[in-house]
Order: structure tokens, then sequence, then C-alpha cells
């Protein structure tokens, strides 16, 4: 077997240095693996404007992908923004981040001068429009004072190039102009632009991250830094107005969407402006009449070239499909900060003359910003009371606001645009019922405080207000021990807070058909117990609580006992799982699912770190449960991985570190391997599919003998989710399983069935994510279903019938959604999940059942050697008395008396970790040399004890 190693309990930070989803960029001391993305305190905001720090030019890409296009290369941008710093006092520009691959991201704010001061006060207005909402109404000095800011994100797909080129002439309209109109502006106002929000898929020509991900999709999750960077941007600037450009869809598109609508929203607020700014883009860019744009078709819902007046606007073209209903949009964020947001899609494509489509769309992008720009300014003082009401709404716990179905122009206030009435119907009716408060236990009634402490994180970075009880309370029944996390849902960004704890809702009977995901809740997929308190307004219930800015995995190490234990119930244990076995420590797994390990010298000091590091609570324990049936011993685990890179950074924060990838292509090209890898992760098929990717017949059977191979060779173990696990399984004949998938496109929460006895009964989760549900079936000997859909599945998302028979919620009901298997062909063990645990690595709750999985897949007989029961001690016999006729009898000895009660064990020495690593650890023989000594020395006194009890 191999030897794995790490440097010391230190490996953490191998750990973290791989960890490209939340590992923060600038971190002093490596956090656990699992840690959040970048709190909002990391980026520091100037102190007087301008500011115009030189900007470092890096050299130049004759391979980036934007000068193919037509536009500028990321190497251009830094000198360009130098020297409009160099030409004018309005601009400033910074760095709030850098790319995955290195690349800083700038955010360029134009605005007029601003004395040190002057910056102090706008933002101590700020503060108080947030967070003393009620004094910012009536106060007319911020009213006359304040400079309301607007906000222009471009590029968060990095082949949807143009916002920046449009946004740089911008600013160089703006930083150059002498226009009166400009000046008054930029004396009102601080418009920020972050120009590419996505450098590195500029350059490389593609939409995503470089890590894998689309950046648009990640505002709840926060796998990556060019998202996080926004959402943290979102609570500093408080833009009133955001504007993020896109493309390509043929026709210029500005939201507001159709239904459904985001339910926490304050609708009534957002949409007036929102769809008011849209018909004005809308005018502006067809009385441009720019040559080779193209224009929206109402009577066929195409797109032509003759301009018909109009652009597409999903809030009155699309009444469904394109939605404001998940909050992982760049838009449908910020806009819980209080801004009226609108996506702006640029019309023309990636075929035909590139240079030419760019300078189309920079053009129209121009109109939009410049409309956008006149907009706000002229109404300015509406957008700042609006965004003053929400962030009100939320302090003061009012209730949804419901606009009627058959609201009218003469039902709104004074001022509010009113166009949007016409279109709005009943369709267009979500609101939701705010709970008072949430609470998020620790100790008695969390399945996971590491989990807890997790998702607390997760909230603190998105801005959540959260506090700790300091003493037990009683709320509907149940009491909550101190330290408990509290979210009085009194805040001001309750929106945001709703939006993120709350299950969620089943809108499959209201819309035919979803854009994108409609389900996300962390308090369902975050591992955690959250329970939801009363309603709004009613009383907050009395509690002492304590504010908290931080919520560190807390662990604890106990003193006493011979070996320790811990119960991995969360994350970040199977973290610290990891961490020890790459430390050489011995574990085993006893039935009801604790860990125990020998204690000694080094054991103690990588107890200690993992509970510093990762929070896991080390118990004292006596090893008694090592003798009991059913412990198995747990063993470093080389992960090879057939998917993408939610599997892959998942198992990494997992502590998966030595990943091997695995491919059809490098299968076929015999540049792959399954040596050495003790699990193959399958989320994506390795059976070489002749309508798939081009694989023609001869590829496809060699490619698949191929597999056939290296299986047969290496024998590795199998966890895999989907149907693309269950294809694999059934192709290499690993397993007699059959898949059906839900409704194609359906996807949201469901609820499962664990039992108790199985391989996830440990610890289990009522909750998962599909997108679609799998389940399987056709099972053959050998299959033991491991966990099933309940009765009525579906909790929240959006899962119709279809077309296909058998796919509905219904179908699914009672039916297998996780199966294991011991394989018929290689002897090793098979674990497949129906649901969707590593989705965009969202389900963090999830991600404990897969190495559960995986530690399962590859057990071995137990590590840890159980204590040596001592045999009871023989009584001494009584001789029978010996009676003289002339004397008393002799009175025999007094014997050494019978030990009752539990015998007394010894513990054996701790060289079970060489048997586990297969290597020579010099530290792990002198311990196991220590602990020999020790009970050599402990037999030889006992022995001399009794010696002196019998003489005596």
């Amino acid at each position: 077997m191999r030897t794995r190693a790490l440097v010391s309990i230190g490996g953490v930070v191998a750990i973290v240095s791989s960890m490209l989803a939340f590992a923060p960029a600038t971190a002093a001391v490596a956090p656990p693996a699992l840690s959040i993305v970048r709190p909002t305190s990391s980026i520091d905001m100037p102190t007087q404007y301008p500011y115009q720090p030189r900007l470092t030019v890096v050299p130049d890409l004759p391979t980036d992908a934007s000068i193919a296009r037509g536009v500028m290369p990321y190497d251009e941008i830094a000198p360009f923004l130098n020297r409009l710093m160099d030409r004018s006092n309005r601009v400033s520009s910074q760095v709030v981040g850098t790319s995955y691959q290195g690349r800083e991201i700038y955010m360029v704010t134009v605005t007029s001068r601003e004395t040190p001061a002057e910056t102090a006060q706008q933002d101590a207005w700020r503060t108080k429009v947030k967070y003393d909402p009620a004094a910012a109404a009536s106060d007319a000095a911020l009213a006359e004072g304040y400079k309301v800011p607007l906000w222009f994100n471009a590029n968060i797909h990095g082949n949807e190039w143009e916002g920046t080129d449009a946004t740089l002439n911008y600013i160089e309209d703006l930083a150059t102009s002498a226009d009166p109109v400009v000046q008054d502006l930029l004396d009102n106002h601080r418009i920020y632009f972050t120009v590419t929000n996505n450098p590195d898929g500029r350059a490389l020509g593609q939409r995503g991250t470089v890590n894998g991900y689309d950046p648009n999709r990640d505002f709840i999750t926060g796998a990556t830094k060019e998202a996080s960077i926004v959402r943290d941007l979102a609570s500093i600037i408080q833009p009133t107005y955001f504007i993020d450009l896109h493309g390509y869809t043929s026709v210029l598109q500005v939201e507001p969407c159709g239904p459904p609508h985001g339910e926490n929203y304050e609708y009534d607020l957002f949409v007036p402006h929102a769809y008011a700014t849209a018909l004005d883009i809308e005018k502006a860019v067809t009385e441009a009449n720019i040559p080779g744009n193209t224009y929206y078709n109402p009577e066929t819902g195409g797109v032509t070239s003759t301009n018909t007046g109009f652009i597409n606007i999903p809030y009155r073209d699309q009444r469904s499909g394109w939605d404001d209903w998940p909050p992982i949009f760049a838009p449908q964020y910020v806009a819980y900060q209080g801004a009226v947001t609108n996506t702006v899609e640029l019309p023309l494509g990636r075929s035909g003359d590139q240079p030419a489509r760019a300078k189309v769309n920079i053009e129209v992008a121009e109109v939009v910003i410049d409309t956008v720009a006149d907009y706000v300014q002229d109404n300015s003082a509406s957008l700042l009371e609006n965004q003053i009401e929400i962030f009100g709404r939320g302090l003061t716990g009012a209730e949804s606001v419901e606009i009627p179905a058959d609201v009218s122009p003469d039902d709104l206030p004074e001022g509010v645009p009113t166009e949007w009435t016409d279109i709005w119907d009943e369709n267009d009716i979500y609101t939701t019922d705010f709970p008072r408060a949430y609470v998020i236990p620790q100790g008695a009634g969390q399945r996971s405080d590491s989990d807890a402490q997790t998702l607390v994180q997760q909230l603190l970075v998105n801005g959540i207000e959260v506090s700790r009880t300091t003493a037990p309370f009683t709320a509907e029944g149940v009491t909550y021990p101190a330290g408990s996390y509290y979210v009085d849902m009194h805040q001001p960004v309750r929106g945001l807070a709703n939006v993120l704890l709350a299950d969620g809702t089943d809108i499959t009977d209201r819309v035919p058909d979803m854009y994108d995901i409609s389900a996300w809740s962390l308090s369902l997929l975050w591992g955690a117990d959250v329970e939801a308190l009363g309603y709004t307004t009613d009383p907050a219930p009395t509690t002492a609580l304590e504010r908290i800015v931080e919520a560190p995995l807390t662990g604890s190490l106990a003193s006493g006992g011979a070996y320790l234990s811990f119960e991995p119930r969360g994350v970040a244990d199977y973290q610290a799982i990891n961490e020890l076995l790459g430390e050489g420590i011995a574990l085993s797994q006893l039935e009801d699912g604790t860990v125990v390990f020998r204690r000694d010298a080094t054991a103690d000091a990588a107890a200690q770190a993992i509970a510093d590091i990762y929070g896991v609570d080390v118990e004292a324990s006596d090893g008694s449960g090592l003798r009991e049936e059913g412990v198995v011993g747990l063993r470093s685990v080389r992960v090879g991985y057939a998917s993408n890179a939610d599997d892959r950074d998942a198992l990494t924060k997992l502590g998966f570190t030595d990943l091997v990838e695995v491919n059809e292509t490098s299968i076929l090209s015999g540049a792959a391997t399954f040596d050495g890898i003790d699990v193959l992760f399958v989320g994506a098929s390795l059976s070489f599919p002749v309508s798939d990717r081009g694989w023609n017949p001869e590829q496809s059977a060699a490619g698949k003998a191929r597999v056939a191979q290296l299986l047969a060779a290496a024998e590795p173990a199998v966890v895999g989710r989907g149907a693309s696990a269950a294809s694999f399984v059934a192709t290499y004949g690993l397993a007699p399983i059959t898949a059906v998938n839900g409704t194609g496109r359906s996807n949201g929460i469901v609820s499962i069935d664990t039992p108790a006895d199985g391989v996830l009964g440990d610890y289990a989760q009522d909750t998962a994510f599909v997108s679609p549900a799998t389940w399987f079936t056709a099972l053959g000997q050998g299959v033991t279903v491991e966990r099933t859909y309940t009765a009525e599945p579906f909790t929240s998302g959006h899962w119709a019938a279809g077309a296909t028979a058998g796919t509905s919620q219904a179908d699914a009901a009672g039916q297998p959604a996780a199966v294991s298997a011991v394989s018929p062909v290689t002897g090793e063990r098979v674990f497949l999940f129906g649901t969707s645990p590593t989705y965009r690595n969202h389900p963090v709750g999830a991600f404990s059942d897969i190495a559960r999985s995986i530690f399962w897949a590859t057990e071995t007989a137990s590590a840890v050697e159980p204590p040596v029961v001592e045999p009871e001690p023989t009584a001494t016999p009584t001789p029978e008395p010996t009676t003289a006729p002339t004397t008393e009898p002799t009175t025999a000895p007094t014997p050494e008396p019978t030990t009752t009660g539990a015998p007394a064990v010894v513990v054996p020495p701790n060289d079970s970790s060489l048997a586990a690593t297969g290597g020579s650890n010099p530290g792990s023989l002198w311990a196991g040399a220590v602990a020999l000594m020790m009970f050599g020395a402990g037999v030889f006194v006992l022995a001399r004890t009794r010696a002196r009890r019998s003489a005596e």
C-alpha cells in the first residue's frame, strides 16, 4: 500500500491552497478548506476621491480571445485607465480582487472630487440609509447631499465582451466632458464600474471561470472569486441601481422579467422603475437606429433587421420562463441590497464578422449605459426613497406587500411610474410570509455543529446580521441551548436573509417551465438544522443575545482516556478524518459511526489540531467499543474522478486532495490509468456513446474495452451520482441496476428517508437536491437500497410531469434514491446517489454523505487494536482447618479477595498506524516502543503486588 504524507498537521495548508472555491485571497492563516470566500471587510474603499494608484501593467497576450472579437484585450485595460487618471481627477481606480489565474479585477469610480471629510460624510449617510432608515427619510441634508450610487457590472461571462468596451468608453466621456449636465451628474452621484468581472474568461474566450463555474449562477454559494467580489461590493456600494451587461440573445433584451418573481423582494418598489427604465432604453436604442442592429417583432416573437420600435423586455414579452425567481444571478442578488436592477443582453453573437458585430454591440451598450445614467439622474430622489423604504420594511418587520392583480395607476403614489400596471396580473403575484426569527441550534438539537457554523459563516459574508444566545430560551415549546445562533428577521436585508434560509416553494403548478434552478435553501441543503420561529409581526422571543461578526469552527479535546473518539457528523469532521489519516493516525469506525483512535503524544497533538482547525469535539474513550461487532478500519483513499468541477471541488473540500482526473479522451489515448486509484468517482459517463462528442463505432468499442481492462487490472471501488454513474455500472457489469431520470429541466429540493442501519444511517439528513432526480429500478441480487424518496418527495422547486411517462414526482415516490452493491466483476464495492450531491457546489451538507460512501467502499479490518481484557484473578483456595484435640484450630491465611465487576483492561501498544499506512514512521515506532515498555512495566508491577499480598 502507498504511504500518504502531508506536512505535519499543517497539511491543512495543502488542502486550502488547492481550495479554489472557498479560500480567501489574502488570508494570513490558512483556514479550513470549507471556509467561505472573503468577507466584505477585505475590500478597502478610498477615504477620498480621486483615488488614483498606478495600476499594474501586464505583458501583452497575443492569444487573448478579445483580439479576434475586435475588442480591448485585458492587458490594455490598465494602461487605458492609467491614462484616464492622468487626464482627469474625476476617475478613481482600485483593484478589488483577483481572478483564479491572478488577473486583477478593477473597479472604477467616477464622481466629483471629495475631501476626506466629505467622503466620511458620504459613508455616514450610506450607513444611515441602511441601519436608521426612519432618520434617513427625514434628513434634509442627506436628501440634498448624498451622492446616489449607480453601478455597472460588465463581462461576468468572459466571452460576452462588449460591456467592458462600452463602459470604458463611457468612463472616458465622463472624465473629459465639459457638459454641465455631466458635472451635475457627478456632483450628485457616484458611478461605479466593474469593467471586467471575469478577466480570465475574457482572455480565454470562455463563458465561465477557469475553475469551471458560471459566476452568474454563483450568488448564493460563493464558489468563485469573481461572483464573491460582486457579492461583497453589493453591500459596500449599496447601489440604488445596478446594470449587468451580457450578451447575446439576437436582439437587445432588457429585464425586468416575467413571472415567477422572487417572493422575497419588495416588488411594488422594484418593478415600476425597472420597467420604466427598460422602456426608456427601448426608445433610445430604436431612435438611434444603429446600422446592423436587430429588433424585436412583437407579432411573431422573433427577431428582425427592420426597426420595429421594439426590443425584447421579458416582463412584457415573455410572460414565463425568463424569470427573476432564483437569487443566483448578479442582478437578482444585488436587488436585495435595495437596488433596482436590470440584466442587459446585447444582441449580436459570435458567428459571422466578429469585429463588425462587436462594433454594433458596443454602440448599443453605450446607448443603454447613457440612458440608464439619465434615468437615475432624473429619478434619484425616488430611487433613494425606495431604498430607504426597503431597508425600513426589513427593520420594522413589515408584512410582504401584495400588489393586487387589478392594480391601477390611480392606486399608486404620485410620481411612481405606472406603465407596468397594464401588464401586471394574477400570474405576477408572488409574496411570502416572513418569520420572526430563525434559530440554528448548537449542541442539543443540532445534527452537526460544524455544519451549522459553516452555514452561519455563509450568512455573515452575505451581510446577514446574526447573534448568539447567551442563555437557554424556549420558543414554540422547544428549548434552545445557550450558544445557539439567532437570526432576527427584523433587519435591513431581511429579504436576502429569508431567500437564503427559507425552505422555498414548489412552483410547479404556477409556471410551465423554468430558465434555471428553482430552489437553493441553506437550511435544507447545508447540513445543519434550522428552525423558523413565528411571524414577522410577532414580538421577538425573549432571549439574551450578543451580535457576532464571525462563526469560527470551535472544537475541544477531552482529557483522560486511553483512546480518543469523535462523531463525523459534518463536512469538517471528514476533513479531519482525512487529515488524521494523512498524519499516519490509525482510525477505526464503530457501527454507530463513531471514529476511534489510540491516544498517545502524537495523537494528542493531532487531536488538538483538528479541534482547533476543524472544530471537532474529540472525546476521551476507554476503547471498549472496539470490541463490539461491526468495527472497521478507515484508510487513506486516492480518488479518481470522471466528472466535472462540482465533483472535483466537493472531493477537495472533503480533504481528498490526491485526485486523479479521468475522462474518455485520456482513456482512448491510453494516457489514463486506474493504477493507484482506490475509488473511482463517476459523475459523467465513460461509455463512449457514438451519438455524443463524435465517437465513431471503432472508438466507442476501443474505449469501452480499455475501461474494462483498467477496471479488471486496478479493481477500484466505484462511487457515483445520477444516470451517468448508473450507466457506467451497468455498462461494465459492476452491478445490476437501471436508472430513471425525472422530467427534463426539473430541479429542486426533495425529502428522503434513510434507514438507520444503512451506510448513510449515521447522522442522516432528510432532504437533498436534485437536478433532475434519478431513481434506481430493476435492482438485481446483492443490491441494497440505502435511501428512498418519501411518499411526497418534492419540497420546493419546479418538477412538472413532462411528456415522458414515468418521470413525475409521483413516479419517484418511494423509489430508491441511493443504492450499494458489491461488484460481481471486481469484487469491489459500488455506491450510487440518485440525488445531485455536488450540484454547483451548493448542497454542502451532502458532501459528508459522499465521504461516508467513499470510506464505506474502502473499509478494511479494524485498524485500531481494542484494549486487552485482563483475566479475572483466581482466588486462593481456602484449606480445610486442621483440628487438634488440645488446641484452637489453626486459622488459614486470608486469600486474596476475588475481583468483582468489570474485568481490568490493558491497552495494547499503538503500532497499528504502521499497518494503516504501509510505511515506516519513526515517530510511530518510538511511540510503539514507549507504549510497549509501559505495558511491560505495568505487568511487572502487577506481578510484584500480587506476590507481596500472598506473602502477607
